[in-house]
């Protein structure tokens, strides 16, 4: 069964608060999108420690949208990240964010941008457990889903096929089926959760989907 996470992307701790509770406890993970500003344009609330200090009901993983993320992952880790996921673009020291990832027993995920050749993930794919694929530019919600990565999905699982995929970034009802027939394993949505009446229930239907 393909996992459904939600995306947290929150301007202040009010917002955070109120997504995780729009959805906790319709699922068993979420994702917390965490932008810098440099990277990405954006910027999100939540440092490691003011997440750490809320006591999540839920388990969750973290998607750095930040340059250097080589330098923050183990404080991630330390707020209670199941898995950490960094952009194989922000980093020119992938292998010392890896590193810092599996000494401490939590799971590594890199993600890669829609224009980014899968060929910058080859050298890392054997030592990683996980692959974000994102489907729109990271930075914002609701942007338009850029198809041409459903065939980044298959490549990626040629090249090693027991890779969990995820997916992030113009997932829908519509765009959720052809995700999954792809082969992704996790689709991370935000807007089309979120800004729905009851997002219980369209947690429901991207499941099924």
């Amino acid at each position: 069964m393909v996992q459904v996470i939600p995306a947290i992307l929150a301007k202040n701790k009010d917002e955070f608060v109120d997504k995780v509770t729009a959805v906790f406890p319709s699922v068993d993970l979420i994702q917390i999108d965490i932008m810098d500003g440099r990277f990405v344009a954006g910027k999100t609330w939540g440092t490691s420690e003011e997440v750490s200090a809320l006591h999540l009901p839920v388990d969750f993983e973290v998607h750095l949208m930040a340059e250097n993320p080589e330098e923050v992952v183990e404080e991630w880790v330390r707020a209670g990240a199941q898995r950490v996921i960094f952009h194989i673009e922000a980093t020119k020291n992938p292998g010392v964010a890896i590193e810092k990832i599996r000494a401490s027993g939590r799971e590594v995920g890199i993600a890669i941008n829609p224009e980014t050749p899968i060929a910058a993930l080859s050298e890392w794919l054997h030592l990683i457990d996980y692959v974000l694929v994102m489907g729109v530019i990271p930075g914002a919600s609701g942007r338009q889903f850029q198809r041409k990565i459903l065939k980044k999905i298959r490549d990626i699982k040629a090249m090693r096929p027991g890779i969990k995929i995820g997916v992030d970034g113009g997932v829908n009802f519509e765009t959720a089926k052809d995700i999954v027939a792809a082969g992704a394993n996790a689709i991370n949505a935000a807007t089309a959760i979120f800004e729905q009446p009851d997002p219980e229930e369209a947690i429901k239907i991207l499941q099924n989907i």
